[in-house]
């Protein structure tokens, strides 16, 4: 669409070149020759430029219906996702942790929910943990009594092991008030009730927040270490996807969440169907196999 629009507009652009070109070749030449030669010229440009745009409005129709049909399979997914994950999460208690730059689907909590399961905590990397402040990096530095020139990847690492700590009930209240105040994690919910998984949204749209090998990679191998179980998720258009790190640390994915086909596998993921979900190209299936249950077999 975009390089076919380029190509109207210098199209455009040649006509007025050539226009003018045959105005000022009429009063410098006085034989018509050169005028006949652009004239024929501007005929051919023309009727490529009346293609061009019938194509061109085709082309935005057949997007129009794309995107049509795509909301409708949407909505389809939305009026069965009960049907397919309702009461499989009973009892299970999860925390999710947002470690990109997108917000939280609000359908993820409302499939989550229809499970059955319960959101203990929400936990939210903010935009410090960039650590551009080098009074900030000092500061971290002298709370972790770590030498004066440590990297902040290596600075992000000691985070995330705060972090994953607290989440699961283990970190002292002055860690969790020092991360807090400086703006680094957002804390919300309740962290003393043990979880029996980790939900990680990540996907990164500004580079500096793609933050996932220094801090994500830290709370997975927390996480992996405590025996809670880690599912990486995150959108479906994402400037820097975290999903290929998600996948080196041997996690179930999901790079859909914000779709309903996203949620229904997240769930049956963490119901047991561990593996590698979405459209993107790391993708292994689109989606679990689904429970013949929940389709009326037997």
């Amino acid at each position: 669409m975009i390089d076919l629009k380029y190509h109207i507009t210098s199209i455009v652009a040649v006509f007025l070149a050539l226009g003018l070109g045959i105005l000022i070749g009429s009063s410098i030449v006085g034989d018509n020759l050169l005028v006949d030669q652009q004239k024929k010229i501007i005929d051919r440009l023309e009727e490529q430029f009346y293609v061009l745009r019938d194509r061109d409005k085709k082309l935005e129709a057949d997007n129009e219906y794309k995107d049509t049909i795509i909301r409708n399979y949407e909505n389809y997914s939305q009026t069965v996702l009960p049907l397919l994950v309702g009461g499989r999460l009973d009892g299970y208690k999860v925390a999710v942790i947002v470690t990109g730059d997108s917000e939280v689907p609000a359908g993820l909590a409302s499939a989550l929910s229809t499970a059955g399961a319960q959101v203990v905590s929400k936990t939210v990397l903010l935009a410090n943990m960039n650590l551009e402040s080098s009074e900030l990096r000092k500061g971290l530095i002298d709370f972790y009594d770590l030498q004066e020139d440590t990297p902040r990847d290596t600075l992000r690492q000691y985070v995330a092991v705060s972090v994953a700590t607290a989440i699961n009930g283990k970190a002292d209240p002055s860690v969790i008030s020092f991360l807090e105040q400086n703006n680094l994690i957002k804390f919300s919910g309740e962290n003393s009730l043990p979880v029996n998984g980790v939900i990680l949204l990540g996907g990164a749209n500004n580079l500096n927040s793609y933050l996932v090998e220094s801090f994500d990679q830290g709370l997975i191998t927390y996480f992996n270490t405590e025996g809670i179980r880690v599912f990486g998720v995150e959108q479906s258009q994402v400037s820097h996807s975290y999903i290929p790190v998600y996948q080196q640390n041997n996690i179930s994915t999901v790079d859909n969440i914000d779709l309903s086909p996203g949620q229904i596998s997240l769930v049956l993921a963490m119901e047991g169907e561990a593996g590698n979900y979405g459209v993107k190209a790391t993708a292994q299936k689109f989606m679990p196999s689904l429970p013949l249950s929940s389709l009326g077999g037997r």
